[in-house]
This record gives C-alpha cells, sequence and structure tokens, in this order.
C-alpha cells in the first residue's frame, strides 16, 4: 500500500479493520482470481503466473483481476484478463474467492470463504522479514497461506509474519520456473562469460529505510568502474548488474563501459529482459543476501557473495538463519581483490563449490522441477 511506515499502520488500525467484518459477510465469486501488486507491474511471482494460467486456458473458465499501480504497467493480456488500479483492488477483493499477492497486501483479513496467497518476492531469503527485522509494519498477517521453498523456512516465516505454521504452506516459488525453461535467448553480445551481478538495496527512499551504508555497488565507488571493467576486459567477460527496484539509484554511472553494464530496475525493463529467463543464459552470479541468490543454485552454476557490510546489515536488518555463512556456498567477498580472484577461477574454470551448491540446494527447495506455479494454483483449489 503506501510506503510510509505510520499510515500504513494507521490505515490498518482504522480504516481497514471495519473492512475485514465487511469482507466476512460479502458473498465470493468462485470464478474470479485477483492478483495483487502495489508497486508498478506484475512481476515477481505474480508473471509467471499470469502466465501459466493464460497458456493453460484457466482464463476460460476463470476471470482474472489483476490489480497495479498505473496502467501504463499493463502486461500481458488475454481474454477474461482485465488490469484494474490497486484502488479498485480493495472491491475486488471483497467478491474475489481466489486472491494472489506479491511485494505487499491489502489488509484485510480473509473470509472463510476466501484463499488468499502471499506470494512475497521470494522467500528463499537469507535476510530477515516482516517482525525479525527492526522495520515495524504493524500486522502483516492477512492471508490463508504464505508459499515457502522448503520445510526449513516454515518456523522462520511464520515468526515473520506472526501466524501459525499451519499457515506457511511449502509450494516453491513460481517465479523460479523460468530458470528450468531456456527457451528465451537474448543477445548479449560475443563474451566468454556473462555474469550477473545482483546487489539487494542497502538505502530506499520508497521504504523509507537504510539496512547499510554500503555504497551503490558494494565495495566499488563511481570511480572505480574503470578499474571493475578492466579486469573484466581482461577475460573477456561481461558483467550486467542489475540495481535493485528499491534501491536509491543516486549517484549511478550514465557512462558506457566496454565490458560493465550498469542498469537500475527501469533501464532493465526498457530492454525488455526478464531477469529470471536472462539467468540460464549467464555463467556465474554475483549476489549477496537476498532470494536470488539462493534461486540461483536450481540451476547450480558458480556464484559469490559480496557481503562487506554483512556485521552491519546484521545489526540494521538482521538474517532469518543464525548463520548465513553456512548458506553461502560459494567465496564470501569482503574486499574488491577477492572478487577479483573470483574472475580468475571462472576463466581457468576452477569450480571449488559444485558439491557445497548441490547440498544447500537440497536444504532450500523441496521442488526443483518448474512446476511451482500448478502447485500454487492447486493450493487456492483453482482447476480447468
Amino acid at each position: 500500500m503506501l510506503n510510509n511506515v505510520r499510515i500504513k499502520k494507521l490505515l490498518k488500525s482504522t480504516v481497514y479493520k471495519p473492512l475485514t467484518y465487511i469482507n466476512k459477510v460479502f458473498p465470493k465469486r468462485e470464478d474470479y482470481i485477483l492478483l495483487y501488486i502495489p508497486s508498478m507491474g506484475l512481476r515477481h511471482n505474480l508473471k509467471p503466473l499470469l502466465d501459466y494460467l493464460v497458456d493453460n486456458n484457466y482464463n476460460k473458465k476463470y476471470k482474472i483481476i489483476c490489480a497495479i499501480e498505473n496502467l501504463k504497467f499493463v502486461g500481458r493480456e488475454a481474454e477474461n484478463v482485465i488490469y484494474i488500479t490497486k484502488v479498485k483492488a480493495q472491491l475486488y477483493y471483497l467478491i474475489c474467492k481466489h486472491v494472489f499477492y506479491t511485494a505487499g497486501q491489502i489488509p484485510i483479513e480473509p473470509s472463510k470463504n476466501q484463499i488468499v496467497i502471499h506470494m512475497n518476492h521470494g522467500t528463499s531469503d537469507l535476510k530477515a522479514m516482516g517482525a525479525m527485522t527492526n522495520i515495524n509494519n504493524g500486522d502483516e498477517f492477512f492471508f490463508s497461506y504464505m508459499l515457502v521453498p522448503s520445510d526449513i523456512y516454515v518456523p522462520i516465516v511464520a515468526s515473520e509474519y506472526l501466524c501459525d505454521e499451519k499457515n506457511i504452506k511449502v509450494c516453491g516459488e513460481p517465479m523460479t520456473d523460468a530458470l528450468f525453461n531456456k527457451k528465451v535467448k537474448y543477445n548479449l553480445g560475443n563474451y566468454k562469460k556473462i555474469i550477473v551481478w545482483l546487489p539487494t538495496f542497502r538505502q530506499s527512499k520508497d521504504l523509507n529505510y537504510c539496512d547499510s551504508s554500503e555504497s551503490l555497488l558494494p565495495m566499488f565507488q563511481t570511480n572505480d568502474y574503470d578499474e571493475l571493467n578492466e579486469q573484466l576486459k581482461k577475460y573477456d567477460f561481461l558483467l550486467i548488474v542489475k540495481l535493485h527496484t528499491s534501491q536509491d539509484t543516486e549517484g549511478l554511472s550514465e557512462r558506457n563501459y566496454s565490458n560493465l553494464m550498469l542498469l537500475s530496475n527501469e533501464q532493465f525493463v526498457k530492454l525488455k529482459y526478464d531477469l529470471y529467463e536472462l539467468l540460464p543464459q549467464t555463467d556465474a552470479l554475483v549476489g549477496d543476501y537476498s532470494s536470488v541468490s539462493l534461486q540461483y543454485l536450481l540451476i547450480n552454476k558458480p556464484l559469490a557473495f559480496v557481503v562487506p557490510d554483512m556485521d552491519e546489515y546484521r545489526e540494521n536488518r538482521g538474517f532469518c538463519f543464525d548463520n548465513p555463512e553456512n548458506y553461502m556456498p560459494g567465496p564470501i567477498i569482503k574486499e574488491k581483490s577477492a572478487l577479483y580472484k573470483f574472475f580468475e577461477d571462472l576463466h581457468t574454470e576452477n569450480d571449488e563449490y559444485e558439491q557445497e551448491r548441490v547440498r544447500v540446494r537440497d536444504i532450500i527447495f523441496k521442488y526443483q522441477d518448474g512446476e511451482n506455479s500448478r502447485r500454487v494454483l492447486e493450493l487456492s483449489g483453482i482447476e480447468k
């Protein structure tokens, strides 16, 4: 909903309180599916879910209502698929039997005749969420079920969202289904290796908080980018840096480099890239605390964790595991020289972490088959 934490909490305790009681008496349409996201267009887990619904003709039986921030973000169009603003979504919520969220939700408790599934924007995280952080958004338990990728996350997410473990379902994340589909090919140029770096946000104007004082690109200032480009050029590698949607991009370099692409989320979208379609085309990933760093384990390629701010991040946000390093199957990098060593290992095909990646992958992901969208719909009772 709104980004200001105090306003969120006030609305939950005032405006939305009576709507929970109204929702209990409103009849629900079995053939209505609401997909809701409060910012930008359908993304994260909602986009693959919509694609699965349409590709498999569920839209012949169900009306699919896509609630987005602004109609300029309209995505895939098809029969019985409509787009509305998130304001209208409050009304549709009252009549829809099936509701799916990602990256936000409508703070109205589900009725006994509704199935409201919160898929978040990746629960295979290292960083803490919800009540386990220092960010107090108030009550966030406004769903029937929240999805997690394996049993290890059930007690963690129940604690984060202050709900019973029965409300947490091991069902996988629809966004990872695309990792198993290698049909889409982007023209990324003629390089020996393609690496993607996906730093999570440290500072966010929209969310009004700061998890770390680390720079836009951790360990690097703008005047260091030439040096980074030269390291990549030495091995004929392309490094695509895709900044987090919530990251404050003030100070983002506008320069073009031969072997380095620095992209804000907006620039990434303009290039018509889909992150989860791009990842199978890469040779390695540089990540940190976010879910995509662990999701990359599903394609079992080298990855590194750039975490120079680990102690500060632990203090400001926290981790969902007591020992996050145990779930980082790759070099843990806190200095530039260690990143350059990772490049050298990629160049010489020196991969010391393959077995460790498999070990962590099998802990984090119960399902490794690209069928999560189907399982999510079955959980909600949606049938063709």
